[in-house]
């Protein structure tokens, strides 16, 4: 029976392995956002480093064949059973990083309703609260506080760092906090 698994690789062998198990046949899973910072539009970074996460039938298959895969350094266990990870999770996690595709500076997912520290240009040192994503180069809207009253300021989203706080539902409602 076909059960997710989770694969530890070694450090930036993760598309190689997918690779080289997608060409055997092995449904994989590599979770990836938008990197920020880089060169290509379309450049990606891995959501979990050195992990990904493969759907087979161990009893079938056997264990070998990915425990032992050029750039794996081993199939995630607990007490010496490969821990599977439930299929709607896999999918939970599809639907999320499917969304994914605005991230700050630092590569932490940025959602409408986020608390965010603004950290370059003339609005630097500023807190606001992330809306929407205006442009495929990164271009996104934030509401800051300004004189009383929230303003909306476009920006880079390279020039925000995701902040905790106040949940996000709660933060339109709070103006006055930030």
């Amino acid at each position: 029976m076909l059960h997710w698994y989770a694969l530890h690789t070694k450090p930036h062998r993760e598309c190689q392995v997918e690779d080289m198990l997608t060409g055997r046949g092995i449904e994989v899973y590599f979770p990836t956002v938008p990197a920020p910072g880089r060169l290509h539009r379309s450049a990606r970074r891995a959501f979990f480093p050195c992990y990904l996460f493969v759907q087979t039938d161990l009893e079938t298959a056997g264990l070998w064949p990915l425990h032992y895969a050029p750039g794996v350094r081993g199939v995630v266990m607990f007490g010496g059973v490969p821990a599977r990870v439930a299929g709607n999770l896999i999918d939970a996690l599809r639907n999320r990083l499917e969304r994914a595709d605005v991230v700050d500076v630092d590569g932490k997912m940025l959602e409408p309703g986020d608390r965010v520290f603004i950290t370059a240009g003339p609005l630097a040192e500023l807190e606001g609260v992330f809306d929407q994503r205006l442009s495929a180069a990164g271009r996104v809207r934030v509401l800051i506080r300004l004189l009383q009253r929230w303003t909306v300021v476009e920006t880079d989203a390279k020039m925000l760092r995701k902040t905790s706080g106040m949940p996000r539902r709660d933060l339109l409602s709070a103006p006055a906090r930030l």
